[in-house]
């Protein structure tokens, strides 16, 4: 979305929240996975386990690690669900706040006590990607894909904000182009740059279009450091990404921008568009046209809505968050009708996935356990689909949060997590 963290403004421009740890079930639960490692095969029963429709009654076992429903030889320990409601972990597959090691040493608790285990940050750079690991830790329960490339044009999104400085002052231009970001603003800096992807070695590029369509806004010193890519470049950057094995993330801001990242054959769209409505714009320059979702959907790219970001762009005006809402459900049905894949992304500085899963449960375009089903299956497969993640079922991944309530019944399921276990260890 437009506000953006950049990486130099996450350490300085937001108050630390903290939210406290969720209870576990069993008093002799470990604190930390690590401390679990010597418990190689574990039972567990009297639980309800997400199928993908509903919760099941059965034991399930973890051996390495690694879930069955054959009990093994030999059981190191048995752990009692006592009736909870045990589902895979949830995925953020949008947001910045643990971009660099600040945002990692305030934040990270917040996704582990929330039982969030998988989480991409969708724009920084190298340095600070290396510093978020190492604040992170190697034995975190908690898995982080950066998007270390971050490429927009020169005069474009986030410039403007990563040039501001706690004090109201400016960084220089220079001191914020391929640093803070990349720029592309020909097809010939595409490979005249791409030594400078290569050395970031992002887990996968943030590609930024912003009203595209309007090429008329680079001559607007309103919309200086706000703009975006030119339409043209994209195909070809993603065609250069994917000969290195790299997917490509695209934030969109209007129909225009939807439709060329659809063609371009992006990986990810980052955005749903028309989560604000800009200044000069009407609700068809959001309105996405019925063919290129039919294409999104044909070529089976997701699209992570983080339909919620509404909230903080309309404050406290119920009127414009409403009229925002209105055409989210408008896009949203359809796109869901068409079966584009939908991944869950809150984009929320000042959340995690929890705030967008409330927001589109609000929304009551799908039943719930299809929204669950994109929280805790779809979007672990989109951010991971070389591992086994995401599902209750043989040979995937034991990680998984135990529940005391269902959450396809009770929005508020997510205040009362029992126990949180990954590869079998709870922590």
């Amino acid at each position: 979305m437009r506000r953006l963290v950049s990486p130099r403004l996450i350490a300085c421009c937001f108050a630390v929240a903290a939210i406290g740890a969720a209870a576990v079930s069993t008093a002799s639960a470990p604190a930390t996975a690590a401390r679990t490692a010597e418990a190689r095969t574990v039972e567990f029963n009297n639980g309800r386990w997400f199928d993908g429709e509903g919760f099941r009654a059965g034991t399930w076992y973890s051996v390495d690690g690694v879930l069955t429903r054959q009990r093994p030889a030999r059981i190191d320990r048995v752990v009692d669900l006592a009736d909870g409601y045990a589902t895979p972990p949830l995925a953020e597959a949008h947001n910045h706040n643990l971009q660099n090691a600040w945002g990692v040493r305030n934040f990270r608790g917040r996704y582990i006590d929330g039982g969030v285990q998988y989480a991409a940050m969708l724009c920084g750079d190298g340095a600070d990607r290396d510093k978020a690991r190492e604040a992170l830790g190697a034995d975190a329960p908690l898995d982080v894909l950066y998007a270390s490339a971050c490429i927009s044009s020169s005069d474009g999104h986030p410039l403007a904000m990563a040039r501001r400085n706690p004090d109201g002052s400016l960084r220089p231009v220079a001191e914020v182009h391929d640093h803070d970001y990349l720029v592309m603003d020909s097809v010939e800096d595409i490979e005249r740059k791409w030594p400078r992807v290569r050395a970031a070695r992002p887990d996968l590029i943030k590609a930024i279009l912003v009203h595209s369509e309007r090429p008329e806004r680079r001559d607007d010193a309103r919309y200086f450091g706000m703009n975006g890519l030119r339409a043209e470049l994209l195909a070809p950057l993603v065609q250069r990404a994917h000969r290195d094995g790299l997917r490509v993330a695209a934030h969109v801001e209007s129909a225009a921008d939807f439709r060329v990242a659809v063609e371009a054959g992006v990986d990810a769209i980052a955005h749903l568009p028309g989560y604000q409505i800009w200044d000069g714009h009407s609700e068809a320059d959001y309105r996405l046209d019925d063919a290129d979702i039919a294409l999104a959907a044909r070529r089976k790219i997701p699209l992570i809505a983080t339909a919620g970001a509404a909230q903080l762009v309309a404050g406290k005006d119920a009127a414009k968050l409403e009229r925002v809402r209105a055409l989210q459900r408008d896009n949203l049905r359809r796109l869901l009708a068409a079966g584009v894949p939908l991944a869950v992304g809150s984009d929320r500085f000042d959340a995690t996935v929890r705030a967008e899963i409330d927001y589109l449960a609000a929304l009551e375009l799908m039943p719930p356990a299809r929204l669950w089903r994109a929280a805790v299956q779809d979007t672990p497969a989109l951010l991971f689909p070389q591992r086994r993640i995401g599902r209750i079922a043989e040979g995937f991944e034991a990680n998984f949060l135990v529940l005391a309530d269902d959450p396809l019944s009770a929005p508020a399921a997510l205040d009362r997590i029992r126990m949180k276990v990954r590869r079998g260890a709870l922590y």
